[in-house]
């Protein structure tokens, strides 16, 4: 059964305008257009549509995913899931790194707030705006 844009969307659980782009770029197209121009996908669409929706909820990019659908159009499922593992890896390393970051700004965040004084620091001679910030560590 051929479904709209509308349809299409509502189905796989993507807005409209996302399912319109991913046919701008290429990634997914329209099996045929109605006779009043409405493009109408199929059911390989739809799942083509719901591969990318997943795929985008692994934080993968579009093209990452253009590449796992082309080898998974090609039929080659033993290309596809060493290469999403490949991506996954790379995604979890990404996350690790993150992780690692905002534990050190925690902790320069919490040092600051236990080193500080605990009065204003606006009350130093030679202040001329708030100064409870000056001794504040900068960002690396």
């Amino acid at each position: 059964m051929e479904r709209t844009v509308k349809q299409v969307a509502d189905q796989v659980g993507l807005p409209e305008r996302t399912v319109r782009y991913y046919d701008r770029i290429g990634l997914v197209s329209p099996r045929s257009r109605s006779g009043a121009g409405y493009r109408l996908y199929g059911p390989e669409e739809q799942g083509k549509l719901r591969f990318v929706r997943q795929a985008k909820g692994l934080g993968l990019s579009l093209e990452d995913i253009r590449g796992l659908m082309a080898a998974a159009e090609r039929g080659c499922c033993g290309e596809v899931v060493p290469e999403l593992d490949r991506l996954l890896e790379e995604k979890i390393a990404e996350i690790d790194v993150q992780l690692a970051g905002l534990v050190a700004f925690r902790e320069r965040l919490e040092a600051f707030r236990a080193g500080r004084d605990a009065g204003c620091g606006c009350q130093r001679p030679g202040t001329a705006f708030c100064g409870c910030l000056d001794s504040a560590p900068p960002r690396q």
